[in-house]
């Protein structure tokens, strides 16, 4: 009798220590689980930022693309207005030097 009491407290015993043993392992899984995670959401950071960054020197390079092409553009507007403006202002210049003549015979 004594002897199973005595196999009894000795399995309670080992069963206690691999209890201990299983949660000191389970903690250390967990630590090892928390700081893969830390560094996942750390790079994940890091790459965002540089996302970030490349987003908005691409963004800036295409706002100057069109700032040059607007400009382009206005120039050529311009150019066309005044080519407008030139041909018009003859025609009036003409048109006024003709009526000037029909009116007092020049």
């Amino acid at each position: 009798m004594k002897e199973a009491l005595e196999r009894i407290r000795l399995a309670e015993e080992q069963n206690e220590q691999a209890q201990k043993q299983l949660l000191n392992e389970i903690d250390y899984y967990q630590q090892e689980k928390q700081n893969a995670l830390q560094e996942q959401q750390t790079l994940n950071q890091q790459l965002r930022k540089e996302l970030m960054v490349e987003l908005e020197s691409s963004l800036l390079e295409q706002e100057r693309l069109l700032e040059r092409q607007l400009q382009a553009e206005a120039q050529q507007v311009d150019a066309k207005n005044e080519e407008i403006y030139l041909q018009q202002k003859n025609e009036m210049v003409q048109k006024i030097i003709k009526e000037m003549r029909g009116a007092y015979g020049c």
